[in-house]
């Protein structure tokens, strides 16, 4: 797998500054969730990906799905199976979500948790998608849960500044384009003396884009919610998307019919 600009980020930076936010409870709440809306129950089958750490892979674990945690970064896998210890399942596997090294059928379900879309464009994105489908049982499941444009134009802020719990700290310094939907953001991480900024553009969909990208890899029975819990997608809530592989097999191409709750 060849370097990628992003690994800088999600390699050397995002383990000191986001890896500790999270609440473990939570993330397991979300987890069950996100499994509950794709219809399954253990011992399914699940690709979470990307996994970072294995936050959602490793409750779904040990609740006995059969968990495939897979992600580019080597240093957040490794974090992950430290945190898994000796655990059968989850398994972590290095990859790109554009190229999966799984062959056809092979999940019941596939998890794109917390806004794991928009960091390569649209191209990128589709691809993505599209490994998605081919990987996905026939009539398997995607969710898939991300910021959207309407959302980030009703709270967009241009800069924030978070202490981290070991004398760090994090500033964001952004600028939204609402037309072309994507934020460029300066990263700047502060520890110990030292100052690393990192610069990324993210492009954030509209519910409709979304949906008529899923749509166009071939996946069907679409619907969008405001949570996990089906709750009506407003411009106050993230998007979460549930989207199904055809009964017949992948076709590249295919489209499936759209019933989008948008």
């Amino acid at each position: 797998m060849q370097p990628d600009h992003w690994d800088e980020l999600f390699d050397e930076i995002y383990p000191h500054t986001y890896a500790d936010r999270f609440d473990e409870e939570e993330s397991a709440t979300e987890a069950f969730a996100a499994a509950k809306l794709a219809g399954l129950e253990p011992p399914a089958e699940l690709l979470d990906a990307p996994a970072g750490f294995g936050r959602h892979s490793i409750p779904l674990a040990s609740a006995g799905f059969h968990v495939t945690a897979a992600d580019r970064s080597s240093v957040q896998l490794d974090e992950g199976r430290r945190r898994a210890g000796d655990a059968e399942w989850p398994r972590f596997i290095q990859a790109d979500f554009r190229e999966l090294p799984f062959e056809d059928d092979a999940f019941d379900g596939v998890l794109n948790l917390f806004s794991s879309i928009g960091y390569r464009g649209e191209d990128g994105d589709r691809k993505m998608l599209g490994e998605f489908l081919r990987v996905l049982r026939p009539n398997g499941a995607l969710v898939l849960e991300t910021q959207h444009r309407d959302r980030v134009m009703a709270i967009f802020q241009p800069r924030t500044w978070d202490p981290l719990a070991d004398d760090s700290l994090v500033a964001e310094a952004r600028r939204f384009d609402p037309v072309a939907g994507e934020i460029e953001t300066d990263h700047i991480y502060v520890a110990g003396g030292t100052r690393r900024t990192f610069t990324y553009t993210l492009r954030v969909y509209t519910a409709t884009e979304l949906v008529r990208m899923v749509e166009g890899v071939g996946f069907g029975e679409i619907e969008c919610f405001g949570d996990y819990d089906r709750g009506e997608l407003t411009r106050e809530t993230r998007l979460v998307l549930r989207a199904q592989a055809p009964a017949s097999s992948y076709s590249p191409g295919a489209f499936g019919s759209s019933s989008a709750a948008i």
